[in-house]
């Protein structure tokens, strides 16, 4: 069941925006000037910034040339996850209905933030939705050209699970077609990048999962939302410039975190039994001892030395693993939400 489209009559919707930003002075100019450009009717817009130690002046430039822009000061860098959970419990404890996350490294058409807030406000069994991206144009300009090179893998993929690409024979995490909108693609996951969220979804099910740090929490906080019984989605007829690459490419830690939250994200995944489990971890494996695997290629023993170091910091989680599967399948269960989409979808 849905709401009307709203009206000029409509009660104005709180919106807020979440930047996280490390040393990425180079693209806040053009990211908050586009944010705060925003067509606003009927909504509600604050933006923040949450500066994870910075050391380029990121911060005092913000308070200079944005003032209405509302800036968390880490003392660290806590990571992608915990650094935006601070700006969304900031923003959730100032009334927001709707958190945007945002990366510096965007350009946001004026009438993105109200179209996003317009859909979720007419169809109420989407807990997150989020824009195509498109390739980011250096010269100022907001209008979507191209995509880049998340949407054309999102668009090949499709509607199929999160490691379609290893493991073809795993059921469809989207919901039923019955009730969906038009113009949607019920991929496995939004990017963070451009990521929309209702915040009473937020208040319940739980915000990004800090053990995490970076890469692979916001796949986790979609899965997390459909078992509640919500629907995740990106909209096909909005978009967002978004640069992308990140400032990890090719790192060591990048490709440490991706393997470690890649295997901690399968071993706490409900949805999969421990046969396919087992294979899928062990095709992994394999690939990453010999420096071949997820977040970039090495050689083969740094491959072996990095997977060690996932694998250590996994058997450290086995206690926090099994709770939080527990935690899961009570989302998960007859009990719980999981079945809401699909009972409706069958009346």
């Amino acid at each position: 069941m849905t709401t009307p489209k709203p009206t000029a009559e409509s009660p104005r919707v709180r919106v807020a925006t979440i930047t996280v930003g490390t040393n990425e002075i180079r693209w806040l100019e053009p990211c908050f000037a586009t944010l705060l450009d925003s067509d606003v009717l009927r909504i509600d817009l604050t933006v923040w910034y949450v500066d994870n130690d910075s050391h380029d002046g990121s911060t005092a430039f913000v308070k200079d040339r944005f003032p209405e822009v509302r800036v968390i000061q880490n003392e660290s860098n806590v990571g992608f996850a915990r650094a935006n959970n601070i700006g969304m419990r900031a923003a959730l404890a100032d009334g927001a209905d709707y958190v945007f996350l945002v990366n510096p490294d965007t350009q946001t058409p004026k009438s993105l933030v109200r179209d996003l807030a317009e859909f979720m406000e007419t169809w109420t069994d989407y807990g997150v939705v989020g824009p195509m991206q498109y390739e980011y144009d250096e010269t100022g300009s907001t209008a979507l050209g191209a995509y880049n090179d998340w949407s054309k893998s999102a668009l090949r993929w499709g509607e199929q699970h999160a490691f379609v690409g290893d493991w073809p024979n795993h059921p469809s995490p989207a919901s039923p077609p019955e009730g969906r909108a038009p113009n949607t693609l019920e991929h496995a996951y939004v990017q963070g990048s451009a990521f929309f969220v209702r915040a009473a979804l937020l208040r319940t099910v739980g915000l990004l999962d800090e053990v995490f740090h970076t890469y692979y929490e916001e796949t986790d906080l979609c899965r997390r939302v459909r078992w509640a019984g919500w629907r995740v989605a990106l909209l096909l007829d909005v978009g967002i410039q978004h640069f992308g690459g990140g400032g990890t490419a090719g790192s060591s830690y990048r490709r440490i975190q991706m393997r470690r939250n890649r295997y901690y994200y399968l071993l706490t995944d409900i949805d999969w039994r421990p046969l396919p489990m087992l294979r899928l971890a062990t095709r992994w494996l394999r690939d990453d001892l010999r420096g071949r695997g997820v977040g970039g290629v090495t050689t083969w023993w740094r491959g072996t030395w990095e997977t060690a170091k996932a694998v250590c910091w996994l058997v450290r989680r086995a206690p926090l693993i099994r709770a939080r599967r527990r935690a899961h399948r009570r989302l998960g269960s007859p009990t719980g939400s999981r079945a809401r989409l699909w009972a409706r979808s069958e009346r």
